[in-house]
């Protein structure tokens, strides 16, 4: 009698187990092995929309030029914007509607008054993976889960007649690690153009978006 108590004791137990073996197999197949479909590679890339403290680094490289790098360096918070390339060095302040170009070759700064975002440029690299699922004009193909640069990734294409983009998204904050566009056209020469974004969420200090100072400089209206 007892025994028997122990063995029917025992079923619920071991209904739990199996359950809970399932379930982590389950979990296991949807982040490992189940193929991702464009909903859920939109809803994945949609996440960067909440990102606004960022320092990012974007280096890009094609094939026209293929012993060059272009490297551009940003900050990114509370609609402050810093970034740095060869050439300029641009600070905006979205809040207070400044925008100034500085040139430390020439120690001049420009200060604008009319002006393109430099946020919102910035923002629309952050966005162009869900931008480019959300549009018709380009099929969708799951490539699979990597590690890009020590970072878990989805790998997946969008692809139109002309161009094929191959992009890996980080898994855990939608963000492009690397970005890989393919165009050829039957009138134009093939273009291969690689852009591999290095990232820090949450690290950027009010000392790394504050206005540069301008002593020592011309400053241009414009």
């Amino acid at each position: 009698m007892k025994e028997n108590k122990k063995f029917i004791l025992a079923i619920p137990t071991l209904i739990i187990i199996v359950v809970t073996i399932i379930g982590i197999s389950l979990i296991f197949y949807n982040r490992n092995l189940k193929e991702m479909s464009r909903e859920d590679a939109r809803l994945l890339a949609s996440k960067v929309i909440d990102i606004n403290n960022i320092s990012c680094e974007i280096v890009t490289q094609n094939s026209l030029q293929s012993d060059v790098q272009d490297v551009v360096d940003y900050k990114m918070k509370d609609n402050k914007v810093i970034s740095i390339d060869d050439s300029y060095t641009v600070f905006e302040d979205l809040s207070q509607k400044v925008k100034i170009q500085i040139d430390d070759s020439e120690k001049t700064a420009y200060v604008y008054s009319e002006y393109t975002d430099e946020i919102t440029n910035f923002q629309e690299m952050l966005y162009t993976a869900e931008k480019l699922l959300e549009s018709e004009e380009y099929e969708y193909s799951f490539i699979d889960y990597e590690t890009m640069n020590g970072i878990k990734c989805a790998a997946f294409s969008v692809a139109n007649v002309d161009t094929t983009f191959n992009i890996w998204l980080d898994r855990d904050n939608g963000m492009i690690v690397k970005m890989e566009c393919h165009y050829k056209s039957s009138n134009d020469p093939s273009i291969d153009t690689t852009m591999y974004y290095r990232y820090q969420l949450n690290v950027v200090t009010e000392d790394d978006v504050k206005q540069p100072e301008l002593d020592g400089y011309t400053v241009v209206e414009l």
